[in-house]
This record gives structure tokens, sequence and C-alpha cells, in this order.
């Protein structure tokens, strides 16, 4: 079952608000950080110079001479003395621990306490005073470094930061400043032991302040964005929007939205949809009125191309009842309408006139041009002359009032039927395309080209003759077939046409034709039509050919000899003689299905027509070059076992006809079979 989406829309005031506060918290965070490490840093320079003054002070209560003697057990009266004011010391500056040691400097790992008061009031510590002589192992690394610095590198003070520790004592610093002898060598380290605790509270103190802050700004921002913004952005943009709503629905004017707010570019924004309302309706006016004008002149050339249609022949065939000639012919405009003719009919029984052109330009023009040309030819050509005299005429004629300065190439001829002479004229078309069966191929019958048609009054057009014995075959074709061309930009061709004609030569006139169609448009593909196509095909004695094309696969036998028998009967072949045509169909296709193609497919192509007593009947494939017919027959005088291996179909096919032959054309392997009918 599929699942209903619903469109989820956010309210602009709530996303506003909601921006405006994420942006002041993400703000109060940056703040809070920066201004939490500056005044770190700050607080902490402070305490950290304030407890080096304390320890520097305390030094001054220690007579650095006497260091040595002091831990010796000598002068024990000023140290009990200097003990006592250190303890006092110590509570007056209200720190923990105050101590002094002496390190021992080979290695600086150790020391040994001199004197160590002990504050455990402050902050509730419980340290125990470290006995005179107490020796230790230095706490680490970072201590030993700051020993070194004082001792060694002449420092004034170093401090020491344990945030975090291991021996459960609470965070502390500890500053460590030197006490010199009378000599100004170091000879002790005076120590002060100070809690963190009152950095955290300023600390938190400070983010306690901040974060106020940024509650406070978060609350003025709301009540700033309900006073303010809403009335100068929010109402007039939801009026606004509500106005293009409801015309995106309905397409009808209203009253102007107006000056809805003070601020540019919303009153930008207010005008422009007002201004948009109105191009909009005057906008769908001039389409309504164009559609109806555009579906007018649609209807105007539809009703153009039906009558151009009807004034080309359409219907075939067009002479049933005549069996000694066959014609057939085709337009393909490039638009609705195309500039191309071509026309035959028949002077007397005895006498076909037809004829090709094109028009200069395309479209409506071109068509009515060509219109009035195929008139004055039907005209004229029924009142007699021969085609050059015809084409003065209507050359002559179409110079009268041809202020378009148009004209068209024609070609035309006129064939008698009984002797298969044809006199024609040419005048500035294409050459028309010949097929004799003698030659076996079309090819193109070059003559001199007269002056285009239209061009100027009192030209003399020739007369030329040939002949077409029965069977042979004129294809007549407009410009466009041989300059079809595709997306590369390249020409279909005469070569190609002519190739295409001789591919199709034995089939009918109309299946010439739209070979010729077909391979033209597969050549062009997906690229656009620039010129009209037309193209027309006459044959002097009608082709009763019939055509199958299959796989070339032996499932299809079947259907081959069921197309050649059905033939064989509909013109009363006899049945010995349809036996043995049957025979040979079955040896010749057999051969064709099991070595033309290999392990490839591909297809067979038959014909087969009756010319008086003679059935011939052609086999076409694409497979590989081979020529059944070079084979050797076998020796029948030899037994099965001793006679070679292949040759008996061939051999059974000549046997049973009485002509056999194989040509290659066109990348195809032709093998023609004729029976002559007693």
């Amino acid at each position: 079952m599929k699942k209903s989406s619903r469109k989820i829309y956010f309210n602009l005031s709530a996303i506003i608000i909601g921006v405006v506060v994420v942006l002041l918290v993400i703000f109060s965070i940056i703040i809070t950080t920066l201004g939490y490490y500056a005044f770190n840093d700050s607080y902490t320079k402070e305490v950290t110079e304030t407890t080096y003054y304390m320890a520097d002070t305390a030094t001054s209560l220690v007579n650095g001479d006497h260091i040595d003697d002091y831990l010796a057990g000598n002068e024990t009266a000023e140290w009990e003395k200097t003990n006592a004011n250190l303890n006092i010391y110590v509570k007056k500056i209200r720190v923990t621990i105050l101590y002094l040691i002496k390190v021992d400097t080979s290695d600086y790992n150790s020391f040994v306490s001199i004197f160590n008061a002990v504050n455990n009031e402050i902050e509730n510590t419980n340290y125990t005073p470290w006995e005179l002589g107490f020796k230790r192992k230095t706490t680490n690394e970072e201590y030993r470094q700051k020993y070194i610095n004082i001792y060694e590198n002449g420092s004034p003070y170093e401090t020491v930061f344990r945030a975090k520790t291991t021996d459960g004592q609470r965070p502390h610093i500890t500053t460590i400043a030197p006490v010199k002898d009378s000599n100004g060598k170091v000879v002790a380290l005076m120590c002060i032991h100070r809690t963190m605790d009152g950095i955290s509270h300023a600390r938190q103190k400070f983010m306690d302040y901040t974060a106020l802050t940024a509650l406070g700004m978060a609350l003025l921002a709301a009540i700033f964005y309900i006073i303010f913004i809403r009335k100068a952005f929010i109402r007039p943009i939801r009026q606004i929007s509500s106005e293009a709503t409801r015309f995106a629905s309905e397409n009808s004017k209203s009253d102007p939205i107006g000056d809805v707010s003070k601020f540019k570019e919303i009153a930008n924004l207010a005008h422009s949809i007002d201004t948009m309302e109105t191009d909009m309706l005057n906008y769908i006016d001039a389409i309504t009125t164009a559609t109806a004008e555009k579906e007018k002149v649609a209807a105007e050339l539809s009703v153009a191309t039906s009558i151009q249609e009807a004034s080309i022949p359409n219907s075939f065939p067009a002479f049933p009842e005549r069996n000694d000639f066959d014609i057939y012919g085709a337009m393909i405009p490039a638009k609705e309408i195309g500039g191309d003719l071509f026309n035959f009919f028949l002077i007397d029984d005895n006498h076909l006139a037809f004829v090709i052109g094109d028009v200069s330009g395309k479209g409506v023009p071109a068509a009515l041009f060509m219109m009035v040309t195929n008139i004055l030819i039907s005209e004229i050509a029924k009142s007699g002359g021969t085609p050059g005299e015809i084409l003065e005429k209507v050359n002559n004629r179409l110079c009268e009032h041809n202020q378009a300065d148009m004209f068209v190439t024609l070609w035309l001829g006129i064939l008698e039927i009984s002797t298969g002479k044809v006199i024609a004229a040419n005048g500035g078309h294409d050459d028309a395309a010949i097929y004799h069966q003698d030659s076996s191929t079309f090819d193109l019958l070059k003559t001199k080209h007269g002056v285009l048609v239209g061009t100027m009054p009192g030209v003399k057009y020739k007369d030329f003759e040939f002949k077409l014995n029965k069977g042979d075959k004129i294809f007549l074709y407009t410009d466009g077939v041989p300059e079809a061309t595709n997306a590369d930009k390249k020409m279909f061709t005469l070569n190609k046409m002519l190739r295409t004609l001789n591919v199709n030569k034995n089939k009918s006139v109309q299946r010439i034709i739209e070979g010729v169609k077909e391979s033209a448009f597969e050549f062009v593909g997906d690229a656009p039509q620039f010129d009209d196509m037309t193209m027309l095909c006459i044959q002097l004695g009608k082709n009763d050919a019939k055509e199958l094309v299959v796989d070339a696969n032996t499932d299809n036998l079947s259907q081959v000899t069921s197309f050649i028998s059905s033939f064989l009967k509909e013109n009363n072949c006899p049945e010995k003689t349809e036996k043995q045509i049957i025979l040979a169909i079955d040896e010749a296709f057999t051969n064709i299905a099991n070595y033309a193609y290999g392990d490839k497919e591909g297809k067979v192509e038959i014909s087969i027509q009756k010319d008086d007593n003679v059935i011939t009947i052609v086999m076409r494939d694409e497979g590989k070059i081979f020529d059944p017919l070079k084979k050797d027959d076998p020796d029948l005088s030899l037994s099965a076992e001793e006679r070679q291996i292949g040759g008996l179909g061939v051999f059974l096919v000549k046997k049973n006809l009485d002509d056999v032959s194989y040509s290659y054309e066109n990348n195809r392997n032709v093998l023609t079979m004729k029976k002559i009918i007693k």
C-alpha cells in the first residue's frame, strides 16, 4: 500500500525567534569560552604573582648562611625563632603550607626538609609537618626541572600547578622561590603550597554571571522580536504571502498590497507582487489570444496538408487494372507541408506521363508554388507536346506572376508503354537512376540539365530518349534523399542511395521506395529532417514477386516450404514440378541455416516470382561468403562409402531445377534458382 506523504511547513515567526535565540546561545558560548580562558589566564597570573611575593617575603625570614648549621643541629635557638616566625606568617597569609627544603643538586632527585609550617585551618586540610632533616624523593620530573631552573638557570621563581593529584591531596599550586646566602648563592628553596579552591570559586562565579547575562540577552531578544520584528517584518511578509497564494489559486486581480513596510526591500517585494499580478494577467490574455491564433493556424495548416496530399497521387496501386507497368511514389515533408512534388497520369492508354520536382524554399509558399506547378503540368501535358515543350510552357506560365522569385526543379518523362520508349526533359533536377535487367544494377542516367523552371521566360528545354525493357525500372528522387544528414553532419550520399537500390532491385516498386526510406532514416537517426524527401519508381511490366524473411534456422524450414508451395499452387504449377522445387528449396535453405552464420543469428530473405512460364526463386543471406556451386558434383558411380562426403545436397538442387547461379552482391550471398513450368 502506498504511503501518503505530507509536506511539513514551518512558521516564520517561530523560525526567526528560534534562530535568534540559537544565535544568542552560540554567541554566549563563544564569548563565555573566550572570556573564561582570558579570565582564567589573568586570574591565574595574579594568583601566581601574589604567591611569589609571599614566598619572596618568607625568604627574608630565613638566614641563608646558616642552612647547613640548621641541618647539623647548630644554631638551634635561631632555628626555633625562625620556625615560630614562619608558622605565624603562614597563618597571616592564609596559605596551607610554607616549607624550606635543600635539594640534592647532584641529580635533583631528592631534598631534605629544613622548615615546614602547616596551616590546616585553611580549607580544612590535614597536612602533617615534616621534621627537620626529613628526606624525600622529588615529586616528579616537573618539580625536578623547576629546581634546576632556579639553581642553575637563575630563575627568580617557579610555579607548579597540580589540578590532578595522586596522593590524595587537593588540587593546588606550589610557588618556589630561591633562598640565597650572603654571597648570592642559592642554598635552599622556599615553597608555598596553596590550594586552587579560590581559583575554582572565581571561575564558577564568572560562569554564573556569564550564563545569567546570556539568558537576559535571549529574553531581551524575544521581547524585541515580539515588539518590533513581528510588526516590521513578519506581518508585512505574511500579507504579501497571503496575496501571492490567493493570486496563484484564483488568477484574478485584487486591491494592490500597497506600502506595507517602511523597509525598502519589503516594500519593493510588495510592489513587485502588485506588478507581477498585472503583468501575469496581461500575459495570460496574450497567451490565450496567441493560443487561439495558433490553433487557427494549425487548423489551417491541417487543411493545407490535406489539400496538398490530395494534389499528389496517394492511392496505390494506382492502376490496378493494368498489368503492363507498375508505379509507386512517396513524399515525406520536412514540415507540415512540403515543397516537393511528384505526379503521374495517363495521357492516353499507351502513354504514361510522370514527373518529380523540388520547389525552392519550404513551408506554405513552397507548397502553393508546388501546387500551381503540378496543375500546370497536368493541364499542359494533356494538351499534347513533348516533355521539353511542356516544360517550356510551364516555365513561361510560372514566370508571368512570380514576384517571389521562386523556382522549381523538374524531371518530366513520358513512357510509351507498348514499346518501353521514354522521352524526357530535365529542368535542373537530379539525374534518374535506371535498372536494366541485363546489367542487373541501378545506375544513374546522366543527362544535360536544363535551366531551373520559373527563373526566366523563353527558355528551351531539350528532350532525350532511352528505352525500358520488361522488368526494367526507373527511380526518381529529390535532393532530400542523398542529402539527408545525420547528427555528425554527414550526408546519406548518392552512393549509399544506389547501394540501397541495388540491395532492393528485385523487389516491387513500393518495397524499393520503402527500402530507401528506411535506409536513409536509419542513417539519419535522431537528427531532425531538414529537407523534403520525395521518390517515384516505375517498372515496365508488373513484378508479382512475393517475399519472405525468416531467421536462418532449420526450425523455420516448414514455413519456407509452405510459402513456396502456396505460390506454386496459386500459379497452377504441376504437382511433379512443385515437388522438385520443394526438394531443391529444402536442401538450399538447410544449407544456409547450418553454415551461413555459424554460431551467430542471421536472416534469410526469400523471393519468388513467375515470368511467363519461368519460376524464379532467390535466396539472400548476409553470412560468410560461400559459393555452393564451386563444389564438384559427387560421383554417383561410386558406392556411398567410397564417395567423398558433401556435395549431394547442392547436386540435388541443380538436378531438380533448370538453372542455378550464385553471386555476391552488396555484402550478401545471392543464390538464384529457376524452374521452367511445362
